[in-house]
């Protein structure tokens, strides 16, 4: 099964510029008939993000065939390696925001279901390259083209419009949270 993606990089930013009303990324909030209250949060807000959280991430598993942390890192080093060639696993850990001993750990497993290989640079024996296996490669691609296939039967149902919308807001709030944790975490 084959997939691919809808639109150009060039148009889905250009579909996220006109969405966005201002450089903040805030969300349009005149003429909302949503029933939100305009400007504030309650801990009940908080709960529901838990929930719905938790809901998503079961909803991932269940659609997967391995779990949820081992094919996020499979995909990241698919795109690293499209990206720049040769995966070092110190790059792994940066793009993953996970510890050096988190992705060793996720890496030997890897490994030993045979999805990645790992060797020693040619030029410098201290650096690490990752790679992903023939298995690995057919393993991410029939991940990829059955959760392509749902997400291509949730666009039908939710339509085009509200999938981008909420694809993007999810980034950004995923961005934004990011921020004012870390702002936050260091004070």
């Amino acid at each position: 099964m084959e997939f691919e993606e809808a639109g150009s990089s060039e148009q889905k930013t250009q579909q996220v510029q006109r969405r966005d009303d201002n450089q903040n990324g805030k969300c349009q909030e005149e003429n909302d008939d949503s029933g939100w209250p305009a400007g504030s949060v309650s801990t009940d807000d908080y709960k529901e993000l838990i929930v719905q959280m938790r809901k998503s991430n079961l909803l991932f598993q269940q659609m997967s065939s391995v779990p949820l942390g081992e094919l996020t890192m499979l995909l990241a080093i698919s795109r690293q390696s499209e990206r720049i060639g040769a995966v070092r696993v110190s790059g792994l850990g940066n793009a993953m925001k996970l510890s050096r001993p988190a992705v060793s750990r996720m890496l030997h497993v890897l490994e030993k279901k045979g999805y990645i290989q790992m060797k020693n640079g040619e030029e410098d024996q201290r650096y690490v390259f990752v790679s992903l296996t023939d298995k690995g490669q057919k393993l991410l691609h029939q991940e990829m083209a059955y959760g392509y296939h749902v997400l291509e039967k949730v666009r039908e149902r939710m339509g085009d419009r509200c999938l981008h919308d909420y694809l993007h807001y999810c980034g950004k709030f995923h961005e934004i949270l990011s921020e004012e944790i870390i702002k936050l975490n260091s004070k």
